[in-house]
């Protein structure tokens, strides 16, 4: 009997153990061209995308509105503007898998400005199966609210997309070590990703709207920005360690419109 309880604590255990071993060390992420040879293949399609408004608290504003969402898709893609809290999800011609150092790049119209990169923010979240989304765990080391035109230390984030000039690595292992639920369960395959979706950050920290990163922590992005260029500015999602081809997805109503 005392076996199996000492069994059963380490059981109980080993998510909240899973869990503590993604502390913040001061990590941060690769920085990648994009005519970097490492980058294999680019997303092909976008399969979902929402744009929010160009300030959730002012929605009789509108939504953010430059650029369309096919325009971030291959090496050459210009902005997709996403507005507060919006979203896309993209697709490729082959899967994604968990290989040796970064996995996936995510590229922003991020800038070189008054002695930092002016910077808008998304999270970046992966599926295997288009439905089970596991979103990389997320760090932010500004505690302080920027404006809506002032610049940031690349160095303060951590897995957030577009902290750079450049392209944004990221590495799937971080969801091993964060002890991600999805993949932990198996419904997530990270050596089967087929769907990348980018959310944006709303960095108003002491906001309804605020967003908040692995340890609970506000993200600390540009705020308010009213603009139709509103939120993030994606440029491109590519893919560094390629797995099998990816097979089409098809919905209800487009295998429907094969019989009409």
């Amino acid at each position: 009997m005392k076996n199996w309880t000492i069994l059963l604590i380490i059981a109980l255990l080993l998510p909240v153990t899973a869990f503590g071993q993604f502390a913040d060390n001061g990590q941060v992420n690769n920085e990648y061209d994009r005519a970097d040879p490492a980058l294999s293949f680019w997303a092909s399609e976008v399969v979902d995308s929402e744009r929010g408004y160009q300030d959730y608290q002012q929605p009789e504003l509108g939504y953010a509105s430059v650029g369309t969402e096919t325009d971030m898709l291959g090496p050459d893609g210009s902005y997709f503007c996403l507005g507060d809290h919006g979203h896309i999800t993209v697709t490729f011609e082959q899967t994604i898998m968990n290989g040796p150092g970064d996995d996936l790049v995510v590229f922003e119209n991020g800038f070189a400005y008054n002695g930092g990169v002016f910077m808008e923010l998304g999270f970046v979240e992966v599926s295997s199966n288009g439905v089970d989304f596991s979103r990389l765990p997320a760090l932010c080391r500004r505690d302080t609210q920027p404006g809506g035109f002032d610049v940031s230390d690349p160095a303060l984030f951590y897995n957030l997309a577009g902290n750079f000039l450049g392209g944004t690595g990221f590495d799937l292992e971080d969801l091993i070590i964060a002890g991600d639920a999805n993949v932990q369960s198996g419904l997530v395959d990270l050596n089967a990703i087929s769907h990348v979706r980018v959310v944006d950050v709303v960095g108003d920290i002491s906001g309804p709207g605020a967003t908040f990163d692995f340890l609970g922590r506000p993200v600390a992005d540009p705020y308010p920005t009213p603009f139709a260029s509103s939120g993030m500015d994606i440029t491109g999602v590519a893919g560094i360690h390629g797995g099998v081809v990816a097979t089409q997805v098809r919905t209800l109503d487009s295998i429907k419109s094969l019989y009409r």
